[in-house]
């Protein structure tokens, strides 16, 4: 095993995106099938997850979603190598701005041009391409902040959230955990009902389980 050699979990879009930045760093990959694009070696499913541990490789969990934008099956997977006491990996992009002050959480991914102020960045958190996190924010563990998304000052979302790509979140607010915001909405209040809100209005959409 070389120096900060990682293994990614999954092998969708989100995953080639790190490659783009990455490629050096990744050791192999798990998914549900080789992937002729990605770099590094297949090492087959989850249930490679435990020989994988022992020969000390640490993780990054790389598969975001499938069907709604809801973060619960990323959270799902993470607890399962938690559980096994999987260590994680953090990926920033050359082309990423974190400012000195900010702090990353282990397993988090600062995707190509995002831009970090002074803010804390919850473990194994998304801030997707061009995306903007200002002063003094907080975000929760296993959030995924979408594309161009700009999060205002002293704005506090929680864990398992999904902000959509260009959504725009005005200063100050707070967002509780397990809340979607759609592609391109504009929040001006906090949000503390859990459920996918969109719209002009920020309707309230409360999926089936």
């Amino acid at each position: 095993m070389k120096k900060d050699e990682v293994i990614l979990v999954g092998a969708g879009g989100h995953a080639l995106s790190l490659a783009e930045f990455a490629a050096e760093r990744i050791r192999g990959y798990l998914g549900g099938s080789p992937n002729s694009e990605m770099p590094g070696e297949y090492m087959g499913t989850d249930e490679a997850l435990f020989p994988l541990l022992e020969q000390g490789f640490p993780f990054h969990i790389a598969f975001i979603y499938s069907g709604l934008p809801r973060m619960e099956r990323r959270r799902q997977l993470i607890e399962i190598y938690e559980r096994a006491g999987a260590r994680f990996a953090t990926l920033i992009a050359p082309s990423a701005i974190v400012t000195p002050r900010s702090a990353i959480g282990q397993g988090a991914a600062i995707m190509t041009g995002a831009i970090i102020n002074r803010a804390k960045i919850g473990n194994h958190v998304v801030v997707n391409s061009g995306a903007i996190v200002e002063h003094d924010c907080s975000i929760g563990d296993n959030t995924f902040i979408g594309p161009g998304a700009v999060i205002g000052g002293f704005t506090a979302i929680g864990k398992n959230c999904f902000i959509g790509l260009g959504a725009r979140i005005a200063n100050g607010l707070h967002i509780t955990d397990n809340i979607t915001v759609a592609m391109g909405a504009t929040v001006t209040r906090n949000l503390t009902e859990p459920g996918i809100y969109h719209g002009p209005s920020l309707k309230l959409f409360v999926p089936k389980s």
